[in-house]
């Protein structure tokens, strides 16, 4: 069960492909509604999430991630007994947690979209919301559970079956609602998180179930140790109450946006209709496209928790500085060339994604945000994995603070207006990954490499970029020149595909890709590395 060999990599690599393959659907799905919806009926979509993941995040962050770190501590102990009973008591708190919430969003929906001043049919869509709340909650405790054992496969094919379900509900209803209005249509949107959760928890259960008898020969194995309900409760807290503080900010940055950024429009001079379709094109497309790099930054946060814990659990310093530079190195190869790709190629890719090339203006600028998220997540990984879990949470609420108030002021001159939203998301994410950099470098031996962490990937970044604007009119004009029909959509995804290519050639040329990086990938990893030394590639 506790498999100690398996490197956190392949943990987040497996959490990152399964990722991508819900990030895909997701993109399918948001294609296909907001083409539907358009601009304000997705802005309508939009405005319930703020609310869903603040109260989501105060149910069910802290105690997962809690979970993952207790678990594996017990587990690095050889303690068994007490690492199951630990979830056991955590599934309980968000069983009746998670209920309090779905219940609380559905009470306060009217009174928020009032106080909100928001377009009156959001309400639809934040009741059609309100149920997941209790489902996500459960399932993230069995996600938490799995991930305690380093064992990330269950929460991968959760995550693809959630989504898979999400989507059909989605588009389903979507389809059958919009005749009677974009409020009843959004709410169809949004109630695909419902059917989600339920489908991904019932999977979590039914894998539970048919591991249940090798779970308690493992818990058998171990000696004899006693642990109280209480002193467990009180462990959860205390570790649980920061993360959750911490990972409630975004939502709450997300829900003081969704307040600010569409009555400070309206101040600028803009009606409450295009108010909110400039909303939709920030948080709805925008953002969506800067999101979708972050899923391995996500899943090596998540793989990095129990991986730091253990290393930390076990006092071995060297083993916590080397996963910390691997993720670090990881998280800028990533993000950086994610962000400059997403700047180059803004208004193809939003043209093409939602057929909007209106949400070009905002994605320009929070593109460089995509680096900062990025590092954001994986340095919060880390810090809790050693036990300070206060650290990001202060960090990134500093982060918050900052964004507020640029949204606040820039967003009401007409000069900026959703340019001083988009501008305030960068420079919140910036302060708080440049704090979590500093409290890094404060606990632990870990040391910036600048011609590894920056230098290098600048160079192979700004080769990439250049390839890829080139590239992308060279191919519109061909496909054009052919009299071909939609030749954004071709140019810009070929491109894509061929600036990705590019830059693994430039990572392997500049000896950023090693034979090790790819033995660290499941299941096909070792045969690829085998295969491009067998050519004297790596």
């Amino acid at each position: 069960m506790n498999k100690k060999s398996s490197s956190f990599i392949k943990g987040a690599f497996i959490l990152s492909a399964a990722g991508i393959v819900a990030k895909i659907m997701g993109f399918s799905y948001r294609i296909i509604i907001s083409r539907i919806l358009g601009d304000e009926g997705i802005g309508l979509y939009q405005m319930a999430y703020p609310i869903y993941t603040t109260l989501l995040v105060v149910s069910r962050s802290g105690i997962p991630i809690a979970l993952a770190k207790l678990i594996s501590d017990r587990i690095a102990k050889d303690q068994p007994k007490a690492a199951f009973k630990i979830f056991t008591v955590g599934r309980k708190l968000s069983f009746f947690v998670g209920l309090f919430f779905s219940v609380l969003m559905a009470i306060l929906a009217r009174p928020l979209v009032n106080l909100l001043n928001w377009d009156p049919r959001a309400l639809y869509a934040v009741l059609a919301l309100s149920p997941a709340i209790f489902f996500v909650s459960i399932m993230a405790t069995y996600r938490g559970f799995f991930q305690g054992l380093q064992n990330m496969v269950p929460t991968a094919y959760s995550q693809i079956l959630e989504q898979f379900v999400r989507m059909i509900t989605m588009i389903g209803l979507v389809y059958f609602l919009i005749k009677y209005g974009l409020g009843y249509a959004a709410a169809g949107a949004t109630f695909g998180a419902v059917t989600g959760s339920i489908a991904g928890l019932l999977l979590l259960v039914k894998i539970y179930r048919d591991k249940k008898e090798d779970i308690f020969v493992f818990i058998k194995s171990g000696g004899i140790e006693t642990i109280d309900t209480f002193r467990i409760v009180k462990d959860i807290a205390y570790l649980g109450i920061p993360i959750t503080l911490g990972a409630l900010v975004q939502p709450l940055m997300n829900l003081v946006d969704a307040a600010i950024v569409p009555n400070r429009l309206q101040i600028a001079g803009f009606s409450i209709e295009v108010a909110s379709q400039l909303y939709g094109r920030l948080a709805g497309m925008a953002l969506v496209l800067v999101n979708f790099p972050t899923i391995i930054t996500v899943a090596l946060a998540a793989s990095l928790v129990p991986s730091i814990s253990e290393a930390f659990a076990l006092n071995k310093n060297e083993l916590i500085k080397r996963r910390t530079e691997t993720a670090l190195r990881l998280t800028i190869l990533i993000g950086l060339p994610s962000a400059a790709g997403l700047f180059i190629l803004a208004e193809p890719l939003t043209s093409a994604v939602f057929n909007n090339s209106l949400a070009a203006v905002p994605l320009r600028i929070v593109s460089w945000g995509v680096l900062f998220i990025a590092i954001q997540q994986s340095t919060s990984g880390i810090i809790q994995g050693i036990g300070k879990t206060k650290i990001p949470a202060r960090n990134l609420f500093i982060g918050a603070l900052v964004n507020a108030v640029i949204n606040y002021y820039l967003t009401a001159l007409p000069v900026f207006g959703i340019k001083g939203a988009s501008f305030g998301t960068v420079v919140g994410f910036a302060v708080a990954a440049i704090l979590n950099l500093f409290s890094l470098k404060h606990y632990t031996d870990f040391q910036i490499k600048y011609k590894q962490l920056i230098i290098k990937p600048i160079i192979m970044v700004a080769i990439m970029t250049v390839f890829a604007r080139y590239s992308f009119n060279l191919l519109n004009n061909y496909f054009s020149s052919l009299s071909i029909t939609n030749t954004n959509i071709y140019s810009v995804f070929i491109t894509v595909f061929l600036s990705i290519i590019i830059y693994i050639g430039l990572l392997i040329g500049f000896n950023e890709l090693k034979y090790s990086d790819f033995m660290m990938i499941p299941f096909v990893g070792e045969k690829i590395g085998n295969f491009l030394r067998k050519i004297n590639i790596l």
